[in-house]
């Protein structure tokens, strides 16, 4: 491959880095929700919601500069991926939990992606995309920690509410 074919790749990744933002944003609205008998998740939810659509907006900045531009067709299909997936996970008993697993790794692929993105972006010399990457990165890493972090409290608090109180 060329230097102008890992450009092009760049590009790409940059482009789904963005749409997976973007799918996160109506998931996490629904996950805050649900989550909304355990009042930390919940804040923290809707925190990397916003986190989430900042992070969108500065990957497309990192996009425009480097002359692509971005789908609307591919926007609109991420953001309908997301509420699916979250809606989806609504007929389960045990959503909250699963809300966390599913966040978990959604934040582990994060983290590899833009892991990628920065290492290609820092081959290329485009210092712009990995500063804006690793920022980005730092707040995916926290997320992780913080859904990682509660697992456990949250199946325990859902055992006791759902069979302890009944």
């Amino acid at each position: 491959m060329t230097e102008h074919d890992y450009n092009h790749l760049l590009l790409n990744w940059l482009k789904s880095a963005y749409a997976m933002e973007n799918s996160l944003v109506n998931m996490l609205d629904n996950q805050a929700e649900r989550a909304s008998i355990f009042p930390e998740v919940a804040t923290r939810l809707r925190e990397h919601r916003k986190e989430s659509q900042r992070h969108a907006n500065m990957v497309e900045g990192c996009i425009k500069r480097l002359g692509g531009d971005v789908s609307q067709v591919r926007k609109g299909m991420s953001k309908l991926m997301g509420e699916l997936q979250s809606k989806f996970l609504d007929a389960y008993q045990d959503t909250i939990v699963r809300d966390a697993i599913v966040g978990a790794a959604s934040e582990q692929f994060e983290i590899a992606s833009y892991k990628a993105i920065i290492a290609l972006a820092e081959k290329l010399g485009d210092q712009k995309t990995v500063s804006v990457c690793e920022e980005i990165l730092a707040e995916e890493e926290d997320m992780y920690h913080f859904l990682n972090d509660h697992l456990h409290d949250l199946v325990g608090e859902s055992y006791e509410r759902d069979v302890l109180t009944t």
